[in-house]
This record gives structure tokens, C-alpha cells and sequence, in this order.
């Protein structure tokens, strides 16, 4: 109930066109009844008593009965599909707009296939109910419905006989529907592990090739897709069983009727037509009446799917005050103060009592051993994620205090990695200002060095780059990520070591570039390699997440610590490293 309760206001939007759908599914119930119930002045008069008269009106009657039966299940059966795909396209647009505000962690690679298959597999059950379950159910109703009345007009002894198989076929409905809703939750939350299986593997093709792992990554598959075989077969079982089960209780209720049946016409207190005219009806009630059973089936897999739908579309950042002040720009400077952070699930701390002062225009470069920390700084700037512990001042104010989309409108960022979309080259460098002219991502290309390669494209500006830019090299790519972050003219910058994955050349080239960007600006970088973060007005060394040194360049080195060590290991090597241990 709760998912029937959770789906209605998507169906609810196009309530007329439901109407209209339900007056149509009226007239084939009536239609239905309505053919059922000539048989018997048809049999008794026109065969038995052979008046033509009913003859000829059998003739030109049924067939016209159809014919207005065939328009309204045309119509019934449109309505419903289009309902049906509206509401799904909402929800799915509901869906994709709530992963956009979910934490970062929740969208991680690692979840991103379970999410994959909530929007395909279990959206796709969800709208194939949509589409079926309610044209069935109030059409077979109403036809089982109508036919019942005919039943209790021929005689109301025979119908109550017919009756009495309900309320047994209800009880094994409801037993099989829940083996067949835990089955198939079972089996949805599976396909979700196979979508990541095929993610996984296609993603590291080369690593399984290279490492001749093939075998082992088809035999983890073999085991997940056969758990998926034997859950979908749970399903299966119970869904094949129930629609037997409703054919053995009708006829059960069969053999009595025609026992019964037998003795009413041999009497003479029923006749020929009345009795062929309720088995007809009886035949007529008891299709829609089996249909339950595969209404059945259907309805519990999508109640298991709309579970998964909704648990997604439940889910939700950690709450966070929702800042109303519009950031303009930085005037004074930014400061950490005694900043902790742990990511949901993880037991070590990220970030440990944290400070850090950077005054307007400063360059401070972050840099420390892999795992201490640097980039979850960098998160928490953009205020993805929130302190546990300390605060982040933008001005002396509290970042909390600001609106997001503000906050991130005025600061530019590059990552090591650049995320391209399957866009034009001008798309994505408007990714943060889709109202810029070409003029201005002309203007920021330029600065970033890559309108030579731009303009040198089959299409310059309007050329798609196809799925995550890999017809580009990194630093074409680099170039791009620069472009774009220049193009929004950012009051603070935060660069993620955005040359670290660069040959000698094009590193020389983005930093070129990444210089001009970071000219008069208030920058933020992290850098594993040292040589970049020299430069920098101050340096803060992370270990394990702690601030243990911070000065320039010649005072760390003086200092003959941490930065020191790191420092003497990308100089000489990997042999330096007991030599220049602090």
C-alpha cells in the first residue's frame, strides 16, 4: 500500500485521461455481458424454437457488439500505455534529478551499477504495472462483474456455486504472491551485483588481459549470475503455479455445475439455453478471473521494484543548515579552524583538527604522503561534505551560512582526472556558464592554450567529443578543465593536482596554462609532485590527515622534516628514502 500510495500522484497528473480510460473499459465489460447474454434467447428461440427473426438478429447483432468492443479496447488500451510512459518519465526524471543531490560517496563508482539497475530493471517493471495492472484489474472487475449479474439472473443457486471457489484461490494468491515479492526483491538486488560485474570488468579490461585474469573474472560472474538464476527461478516457480491452481479450482466448481446442471434440464426446470447461457457466462467470468493470477505475479515483482525505486529516491545527504547568504566573492581571505572530517562508514578520521589561513590572492599548496587528506580539504571548500568537528570561514562567516550554489558558481576547479561529457567541445567548457557567448569560451580557451587544438577539430567548437572526451589526449583534456574553470572567473580556486598524470610536455604546457589561471586569484592546490607547489606563498604539509608543517618552500626544507623526506625522495629517487628519513 505503501508504494501503490507513493505511485498515485504520478498517475494522478493525466486523472481525465484516466477516466476516459476507465468509460472505455466500462463498454467492454458491457459489451461482454451484453454478448452473453443474447445466447440464450438465441439458442432457445432461434435453434430450438427456430424463429429467424432471432437468427438475423444474431447475425447483425453480435458482430456490431464487437465492433464497438474493439474501439473501446483500442482506446482502453492507448490511454493506459500513455499513462503509463508519463508517469514513468516523471519518475525517472525524479530519480536522475535526487542522485544529483545525493553525498558524493553515494554515488561512487562502486554503487553507480546498483543505481544503474534501479533506473532500468526495476523503473522498467514499475512502468510495465503502470501500463497492465490497473487496465486489467478495473476491466476484468467490472467484466466479472457484469457477467455475475447475468449468472444471478439465470439462477442464483448455480451462481453461488460458482462463487465458492473465491475465497480458496484468494488464500493460495496470497501466500504464492509473497514467496514471488521476496523472490523477486531478491532477484533485483542481484542484477544490480551483475550490472557491476560487466561495469567492472569492461572498465578494467586491460589489467584483466594484461594479468591473463579472464578465467577468474568469468567464474566470480558464473556464481553471481547463477544466485540470479536460482532467485529468478523462485519467482518463476510460484508464478507458474498460480495460474494451474486457479484453473484446478474452476474446474472443480465445473464438474458440480455440470452435475447439477445435468439434472435441472433432464427435469425440465431449466432449459438449454439457460443452462449453455450460464456456462458460457461462467467461461466468459472465469478468464479475467484466472488473470488475477498473473495480475499477481506481476503486481508483487513490481511492488519489489517500486520498493527499490523508492528507497533510492528516500535516501538523502546528511542534513545540513541550508545557507541563504549569496557568496559575491572572496574580499578578505578564507581560514580553517580546527577542521575534522570522517567519511560516513569509515572509522578513521579523513581530516583531524585542521587550520589553515589563506588571504585574498594567496597561492597555498597542500601536500603530504597519498591518503593524508589533500583532496578531502578540496571537498569540503566546495562544501560537498560538512565538518564533524571546527568550522570553514569564507570572510569570517561561516560557510554553512552561504548558499551552495553560490559558493560553487564563484570557485573553479581542476582535478587530475577531467570529466568530459558527450557533448561539444563548447558545452563542456560552458559547463559552469551554459549562457556564455562563443566569444567568451573563446576567450577562455585562448587562455588555457587550446583553441589551436580546438579550432584544428573536424567541427572547431561544435565538435562532440564522444563518451568521456578519450579522443583527446590528457593534456588536451587539462586544457579543457582549465578553460572551463576560467570561463567562470572564480574568485578562489582549488586545483587537485591537476598536472600529476601528465607527460614531461604537456605538464609544461597545463602549467603554463594553470599560472595565467591562477594569476590574481585565491588558490588552493594540491600537489603530489613538490616541483609544483613551490611557487606557492605557503605550504601545508597532511600526514594522516594532521597539519604537521607550514611555511614556504625554503623554510620546510630548513626545517628538515616531513616535506624535507618527501622532497629528497622525488629528487634522488627511491634510494633516498633511509637516507633522508626524518
Amino acid at each position: 500500500m505503501n508504494v501503490a500510495r507513493r505511485i498515485l500522484p504520478y498517475v494522478r497528473a493525466y486523472r481525465l485521461r484516466f477516466a476516459q480510460a476507465c468509460l472505455a473499459m466500462v463498454v467492454v465489460a458491457l459489451t461482454n455481458g451484453a454478448t452473453i447474454y443474447l445466447l440464450k434467447p438465441l439458442i432457445d428461440q432461434a435453434f430450438i424454437s427456430k424463429d429467424f427473426g432471432w437468427l438475423w438478429l444474431a447475425i447483425l447483432g453480435v458482430p456490431a457488439l464487437i465492433g464497438v468492443k474493439t474501439i473501446a479496447s483500442y482506446v482502453q488500451n492507448y490511454l493506459m500505455s500513455w499513462i503509463g510512459q508519463r508517469a514513468t518519465q516523471s519518475l525517472r526524471e525524479d530519480l536522475f534529478t535526487h542522485l544529483h543531490v545525493l553525498p558524493l560517496d553515494h554515488c561512487s563508482e562502486s554503487r553507480s551499477a546498483e543505481i544503474l539497475a534501479r533506473v532500468t530493471n526495476d523503473l522498467g517493471n514499475v512502468q510495465s504495472a503502470l501500463q497492465s495492472l490497473p487496465l486489467y484489474l478495473i476491466r476484468d472487475t467490472l467484466t466479472v462483474i457484469t457477467l455475475m449479474g447475468v449468472l444471478f439472473s439465470l439462477n442464483a443457486r448455480f451462481a453461488l456455486i460458482a462463487l465458492s471457489s473465491i475465497p480458496v484461490a484468494l488464500i493460495a494468491l496470497f501466500v504464492l504472491g509473497r514467496k514471488m515479492r521476496d523472490a523477486s526483491m531478491q532477484s533485483q538486488i542481484l542484477m544490480g551485483q551483475i550490472y557491476h560485474r560487466f561495469q567492472e570488468s569492461l572498465q578494467g579490461m586491460l589489467l584483466i588481459k594484461a594479468f591473463n585474469y579472464e578465467d577468474g573474472a568469468a567464474e566470480k560472474f558464473r556464481a553471481e549470475n547463477l544466485s540470479f538464476f536460482n532467485q529468478t527461478m523462485r519467482y518463476l516457480r510460484a508464478a507458474a503455479l498460480s495460474g494451474p491452481l486457479m484453473e484446478f479450482c474452476g474446474s472443480l466448481v465445473m464438474a458440480v455445475l455440470l452435475y447439477y446442471g445435468g439434472l435441472e434440464i433432464i427435469s425440465g426446470r431449466m432449459t438449454t439455453g439457460d443452462f449453455f447461457t450460464f456456462l458460457a457466462a461462467f467461461f466468459t467470468a472465469y478468464a479475467p478471473t484466472k488473470n488475477l493470477a498473473k495480475l499477481n505475479s506481476e503486481l508483487q515483482r513490481a511492488l519489489a521494484s517500486g520498493e527499490r525505486i523508492f528507497q533510492l529516491l528516500d535516501s538523502s545527504e546528511q542534513a545540513r543548515p541550508a545557507g541563504t547568504v549569496r557568496f559575491t566573492g572572496l574580499r578578505e581571505g578564507l581560514r580553517l579552524e580546527n577542521v575534522s572530517f570522517r567519511y560516513p562508514g569509515r572509522e578513521a578520521p579523513a581530516l583531524r583538527g585542521v587550520t589553515l589561513e589563506v588571504r585574498r590572492g594567496e597561492r597555498v599548496a597542500v601536500v603530504g604522503p597519498s591518503g593524508s587528506g589533500k583532496s578531502t580539504l578540496l571537498y569540503l571548500l566546495l562544501r560537498l561534505y560538512d565538518p564533524f568537528e571546527g568550522r570553514i570561514l569564507l570572510d569570517g562567516r561561516d560557510l554553512r551560512e552561504f548558499d551552495v550554489r553560490s559558493v560553487r558558481e564563484r570557485t573553479g576547479l581542476v582535478t587530475q582526472e577531467t570529466a568530459l561529457f558527450n557533448e561539444s567541445v563548447r558545452q563542456n567548457v560552458a559547463l559552469g556558464r551554459p549562457d556564455a557567448g562563443l566569444e567568451e569560451v573563446s576567450r577562455a580557451c585562448r587562455g588555457a592554450d587550446a583553441e589551436r587544438f580546438i579550432l584544428a577539430l573536424p567541427q572547431g567548437y561544435d565538435t562532440p567529443l564522444g563518451e568521456r572526451g578519450l579522443s583527446l589526449s590528457g593534456g588536451q583534456r587539462q586544457r579543457l578543465a582549465i578553460a572551463r574553470a576560467a570561463l567562470k572567473d572564480p574568485s578562489l580556486l582549488l586545483l587537485d593536482e591537476a598536472t600529476s598524470s601528465l607527460d614531461a610536455a604537456s605538464e609544461r604546457e597545463v602549467q603554463a596554462a594553470l599560472e595565467r589561471l591562477m594569476e590574481g586569484r585565491t588558490t588552493v592546490l594540491v600537489a603530489h609532485q613538490l616541483a609544483a607547489a613551490q611557487s606557492a606563498d605557503r605550504i601545508l604539509v597532511l600526514k594522516d590527515g594532521e597539519a604537521v608543517e607550514s611555511g614556504t618552500h625554503r623554510q620546510l626544507l630548513a626545517a628538515n622534516g616531513l616535506y624535507r623526506h618527501l622532497h629528497e625522495i622525488q629528487r634522488s629517487g627511491p634510494a633516498a628514502l633511509a637516507r633522508s628519513a626524518p
